[in-house]
């Protein structure tokens, strides 16, 4: 029979497996203001075409303008600890938006670069980059992202 005092110990010692899992995976963010970058994670999708030119999808499910002027999305490729920019796009018009289903999201492709669009999953950071002002109150919301 286990005493209390192992149950404790098992207990404790099986938290701490949890924490560090929870730590080492870093987290989506799907939402991006000026301050910091909406993250999602995309992996090769069975409609990917042999021979075709990948790109990545970017569903955007929600728009806020900034106050002070339009801003523009820079969207990076991060792998391996390496980021690098792969395309920009912006909301035209520019007006506030909220899709009531991901699937009525506003869609966005992107050119991928084809070493990015094999060789398992890629994070994409979605970061707003005001184009005049200071992009106050800019709020982006990313549903998903896709690479086709």
């Amino acid at each position: 029979m286990i005493s209390d005092r192992w149950r404790v110990a098992i207990a404790c010692s099986i938290l701490l497996v949890l924490l560090a899992l929870g730590a080492a995976a870093e987290p989506e963010q799907p939402v991006a203001t000026v301050a910091q970058p909406a993250v999602v994670t995309a992996a090769a999708g069975a409609a990917m075409r042999a021979g075709a030119s990948p790109q990545v999808v970017i569903n955007v499910t929600g728009f806020q303008p900034a106050q002070d002027g339009p801003v523009q999305a820079v969207v990076k490729a991060q792998r391996d600890g390496q980021e690098r920019e792969i395309g920009r796009f912006g909301i035209f018009p520019h007006i506030a938006f909220k899709a009531a289903d991901p699937s009525q999201g506003r869609s966005f492709g992107i050119p991928l670069p084809k070493d990015l669009a094999s060789g398992g999953p890629v994070k994409f950071n979605v970061y707003l980059v005001p184009a005049k002002g200071a992009g106050k109150g800019a709020r982006m919301e990313i549903g998903g992202a896709e690479i086709r």
